[in-house]
């Protein structure tokens, strides 16, 4: 039954490798023997993950928001890389503002970074001259707030709300080209996003988050465990699913 969780030497690029879930992911992949296209726009953190790295990986300095030029930067690596089993879109921002004052500039870079990122990834990733065309594994990430309402989050909620669509309908669209799509939506982790967020919110902030998780507040390592499950065979007969890791917040 192990057998089924084996990704060594598959390829897999991660997105926002460079610190939190992306990192954590980057390096779990990395120690279960997975070649790991590590991708961020930090390209000092980016580094640093790459030598924490066991397994054999690389570095792809990206910006992400730039979508016209995620294909022929990918392409360029999968030349010396390989061809890819798949990926994870773990980079991403936060937007937390009351309705009153959104702000559509805003808005629409959260939703770059996000959403439509996702999109172009899962564009170019089940290319022909970019997947390998076997054990194709795509896994994107939604939150709680894209399955639960939360106030002076719109923004953050639309964007995450909108890849659990993206994911099923990616699912159905790639399911003849051997590649299943699911998502990840994680409760509150504490990463350096997270901590952005928790900087603007008043001192009380913490304990309620607290009582939102049944278990406490996870880890970047409980999510990665969940997405590797999901790269893995051990979900070969999943796709378009949610799979929550959130220490029981929405079974509340």
């Amino acid at each position: 039954m192990t057998d089924l969780l084996q990704v060594k030497n598959r390829r897999y690029l991660v997105t926002g490798a460079a610190s939190g879930i992306g990192r954590a992911t980057a390096l779990l992949l990395s120690d279960l023997g997975a070649k790991v296209l590590l991708a961020d726009i930090n390209a000092e953190k980016l580094e640093e993950v790459r030598e924490e790295c066991k397994g054999e990986g690389d570095t792809l300095i990206i910006d992400l928001m730039k979508t016209e030029t995620i294909k022929q930067a990918i392409k360029d690596k999968v030349s010396s890389f390989g061809k890819l089993h798949g990926f994870v879109h773990c980079a991403g921002i936060p937007y937390i503002a009351p309705l009153k004052v959104v702000s559509a500039e805003k808005v629409e870079k959260v939703y770059k970074l996000n959403t439509y990122a996702a999109i172009e990834l899962a564009k170019v990733c089940s290319n022909k001259q970019i997947y390998t065309g076997e054990h194709g594994s795509f896994v994107l990430i939604s939150s709680v707030y894209g399955l639960v309402g939360s106030a002076a989050n719109v923004g953050y909620a639309m964007s995450k709300g909108a890849i659990v669509a993206i994911t099923k309908s990616l699912a159905m669209e790639l399911v003849n080209n051997s590649i299943r799509v699911n998502c990840v939506a994680p409760g509150f982790i504490k990463t350096p996003m997270a901590d952005k967020v928790d900087g603007m919110m008043d001192s009380e902030y913490d304990v309620r988050l607290n009582l939102l998780h049944p278990m406490g507040l996870g880890r970047t390592e409980d999510v990665a465990k969940g997405i590797l499950f999901l790269l893995s065979d051990m979900s070969s007969w999943m796709t378009g699913a949610v799979l929550n890791v959130d220490g029981g917040f929405t079974a509340q």
